[in-house]
C-alpha cells in the first residue's frame, strides 16, 4: 500500500475515534452532572422508607421484629397470593362466574388486610420503644408524605 491509499483509512480511523471518545466523554460528563444521592435514586415507600430514615441500629431492632414475624405472615401471604391468582382465574374464563369472583376478591382482601393487622401490630410494639424525635421520623416518612400532597390539593374556598 501507498501513502496515497493510506490517507482515507487514516482520515477515516481518526474521526471515528474522535467520535468514540466524544460519546464516551458525553456520556461520562451526563452520568456525572445527573448523579443523584442514593436516597433519591431509590423509591422507596412505607416501610421502607421508614427504615431508610431511621438511625442503624433503630433500622435493625426493626428489621428483626419483621423477621420474627415473617413465619406467621406467610400463610397470610401465600392465602392473598392465591386468591389474587384465583382472581385471574375467574377473570380469564370464558364465561364469568360473577359470584365466584366476588369470593376470590374477598378472600385477597381478607388475607391484605389481616396481613397489614399483622404488620401494623409489629410496628406499634417497635413504636413503643422509640423516643419521640425518632417517633417522628416514622411517622413522616409512613404518613406525611401522602398528607402533604393531598393537602395541596385541597380547593380553595
Amino acid at each position: 500500500m501507498t501513502a496515497r491509499s493510506l490517507k482515507p483509512w487514516l482520515l477515516v480511523s481518526v474521526l471515528l475515534n474522535v467520535f468514540l471518545i466524544g460519546g464516551v466523554g458525553g456520556g461520562l460528563y451526563h452520568w456525572m452532572v445527573s448523579a443523584r444521592p442514593a436516597e433519591a435514586v431509590v423509591n422507596q415507600h412505607g416501610l421502607r422508607q421508614a427504615m431508610f430514615k431511621l438511625p442503624p441500629e433503630r433500622r435493625r431492632e426493626l428489621r428483626q421484629l419483621l423477621r420474627h414475624n415473617r413465619d406467621d405472615s406467610q400463610p397470610l401471604i401465600m392465602a392473598g397470593r392465591e386468591a389474587r391468582l384465583g382472581v385471574i382465574k375467574q377473570l380469564e374464563a370464558p364465561s364469568l362466574d360473577r359470584e365466584a369472583l366476588v369470593a376470590e376478591l374477598a378472600k385477597a382482601r381478607e388475607a391484605d388486610m389481616a396481613l397489614r393487622a399483622l404488620v401494623d401490630s409489629t410496628l406499634a410494639q417497635f413504636a413503643g420503644n422509640l423516643p419521640q424525635d425518632e417517633r417522628q421520623k416514622l411517622v413522616e416518612a409512613l404518613y406525611m408524605r401522602g398528607q402533604a400532597k393531598s393537602a395541596g390539593n385541597k380547593p380553595r374556598s
